[in-house]
């Protein structure tokens, strides 16, 4: 499952989007705003890197450059790598240029980039301290449901209209019953 997109790719789609971004922005900031998308694709496919390393990540998925699918089952866990990333973001670049204001627009690329960034780092680190792809650990999922748990044990949520007139209508039964 050796996953190595040749860095000569990973220039080529870099510079593909620095002349589309020159088309709306200066040759300046088009070049300094490729290179920050180049540097978290580097990002990003350290970390996927780091999880193909791990024997166990062959051994259980097949991974296409955009998704880590378990072997033998069906699902899927996204994690586009640099090259993707990259090739993704070339071809919205227009779209949200034509769309939004130029720093909407920016910030709009930058955001997108920076969610699928945070996505393949928390699929890492959940790698390698849980063996899980999973954005959520079940350990983190067990605990929050636990600290539910005892936050209604120790402060029930209050009754509906509904059920206290439910009770209500009891609790006069019961009052005559008594008398």
């Amino acid at each position: 499952m050796q996953h190595h997109t040749p860095i000569d790719l990973h220039n080529a789609e870099a510079h593909r989007i620095q002349n589309k971004l020159a088309t709306f922005l200066s040759a300046r900031k088009a070049r300094e705003l490729a290179k920050q998308i180049y540097s978290l694709a580097l990002e990003v496919d350290e970390d996927i890197s780091r999880i193909l390393k791990d024997p166990l990540a062959e051994k259980l998925y097949e991974y296409d450059g955009q998704f880590f699918t378990p072997r033998g089952t069906s699902g899927f866990h996204t994690a586009f790598d640099g090259l993707h990333l990259l090739s993704s973001l070339s071809n919205s670049i227009d779209i949200v240029f034509k769309t939004l204001p130029k720093r909407s627009a920016i910030e709009c690329l930058l955001d997108d980039l920076d969610q699928h960034r945070w996505v393949v780092k928390r699929r890492r680190m959940n790698w390698e301290e849980c063996g899980t792809l999973c954005l959520v650990s079940e350990e983190t999922i067990r605990e929050v449901i636990d600290a539910q748990k005892r936050e209604r044990a120790l402060n029930p949520p209050p009754l509906s209209a509904e059920e206290q007139a439910f009770f209500k209508y009891f609790e006069k039964q019961l009052e005559q019953i008594r008398l």
